[in-house]
């Protein structure tokens, strides 16, 4: 197997490939240099193992290297660039993200290789290993277990489904789709949300189980740690400069190049969180708690 850590080390499994997706990340949100190096070195490994056979590259971005939160208005589409976030302020990952997507585009450019990027937002829908629900669909097994969930105002979420055949597509239209970079968000939350809004939508789908959204900050707590944060030296251990405006930034993103260009047809927001919901259950990953009679 190959290590995104060491140069080369795909180069036997992409052998006689005719196309190449790259999709791993670490999502983690702070200001250690190891969060961009997992996006920028992966990607740069992965791209020295290319062989010859490969026609086209993909790369799995995110929507973290189009929101600049320096902008106004805060209104995005996938001509728009992440060029504020950095180490210093605290968002290792958008930064990674940005200069991993433009390393990608320029090296492929260079070969002559077909390159599409793709941005979704939060991705959920159904979840078929247990591991991955502590990844993106965290938002829906913390319903089941009751537990707080990180809480800011500027969520966009997809399907999982609709991230696939978004990779289909390009993958198959990679030379015509060369260069371009799509946006994936539901419509539902193409305006942003609060991840607590998933809560009523699941208990809806689901009126027999007792599924609670509840804020890791709630607003007095967001308050404080906000104002702690601009504490010399200590408040950045707190909430770093890029957490305390992503938290309660107002963020709006268009999908209509995907729809146009790709072809894609997002999936109702609400039946993204209820299979998500379900098939945590179904698989037995979580169980959830029956409400008591009244």
């Amino acid at each position: 197997g190959g290590d995104l850590d060491a140069p080369g080390s795909f180069a036997e499994g992409i052998e006689g490939a005719d196309a190449v997706v790259h999709s791993a990340a670490s999502v983690v949100i702070g200001r250690d240099p190891k969060i961009a190096a997992a996006a920028i070195g992966g990607v740069e490994n992965v791209l020295s193992s290319l062989t010859p056979s490969v026609k086209a590259f993909v790369l799995t971005s995110s929507i973290a290297a189009v929101i600049d939160l320096a902008k106004r208005p805060r209104s995005y589409d996938e001509t728009d660039w992440n060029e504020s976030s950095s180490l210093e302020n605290g968002d290792a990952y958008g930064f990674g993200k940005t200069r991993a997507e433009r390393f990608a585009k320029g090296r492929c450019a260079e070969l002559g290789l077909p390159f599409v990027a793709l941005h979704p937002g939060i991705v959920i829908g159904p979840v078929m290993a247990k591991p991955h629900t502590k990844a993106s669909p965290v938002f829906c097994r913390n319903l089941i277990f009751h537990k707080p969930t990180m809480n800011p105002d500027s969520a966009h979420f997809v399907d999982v489904r609709d991230v696939a055949a978004a990779h289909a597509t390009a993958v198959e239209r990679a030379a015509d789709l060369d260069a371009k970079r799509f946006v994936l968000v539901n419509d539902e939350t193409a305006r942003c949300v609060n991840p607590t809004s998933l809560g009523p939508i699941a208990s809806s789908a689901f009126p027999e189980w007792d599924l609670r959204a509840k804020p890791l900050l709630p607003a007095w707590k967001y308050a404080v740690a906000k104002a702690l944060s601009y504490v010399p030296v200590v408040g950045q251990n707190v909430m770093t400069p890029y957490e305390r405006e992503a938290f309660a930034a107002k963020t709006a993103l268009s999908n209509a190049s995907a729809k146009r260009v790709l072809g894609l047809e997002f999936r109702p927001h609400a039946d993204s969180v209820a299979d998500c919901v379900r098939s945590i259950v179904d698989h037995g990953f979580a169980t959830p708690k029956r409400k008591e009679a009244s």
